[in-house]
């Protein structure tokens, strides 16, 4: 049987956790995403989780930001294991697709303009 993710505990500082991802600080400018392997629906986690959901959805995640980086700038840096180990050493025993790098962002509204 494969072995799920429900929560994770690596040796950085942990800044949140919500239903499915937790969000540790790597440095000033820079964050680590996990993606754990929980289900959450309809506000509520379910107690069953699902293996390797957070690799896909972290993986899917990257897929985007890096087909859409030439037309819109994003918070997305990396979701490439070896190179999270080259940025952050301290996570070379945590081989893991569910990790993303990211800059820390200030979320922008984006409004939509009326052409009337």
């Amino acid at each position: 049987m494969t072995k799920t993710l429900a929560q994770s505990k690596l040796p950085l500082a942990l800044l949140r956790r919500g239903k499915v991802r937790e969000v540790y600080e790597v440095d000033r400018e820079h964050l680590l995403l996990v993606a754990s392997d929980r289900v959450s629906a309809f506000d509520v986690v379910m107690a069953e989780a699902i293996p390797h959901k957070g690799a896909v959805l972290t993986q899917i995640s990257a897929f985007w930001f890096e087909r859409l980086a030439a037309v819109i700038p994003s918070h997305y840096i990396t979701a490439d294991a070896d190179q999270i180990i080259a940025r952050i050493p301290r996570l070379s025993a945590y081989q893991e697709t569910r990790c993303g790098v990211a800059r820390c962002w200030s979320a922008e509204p984006n409004r939509c303009r009326s052409s009337a």
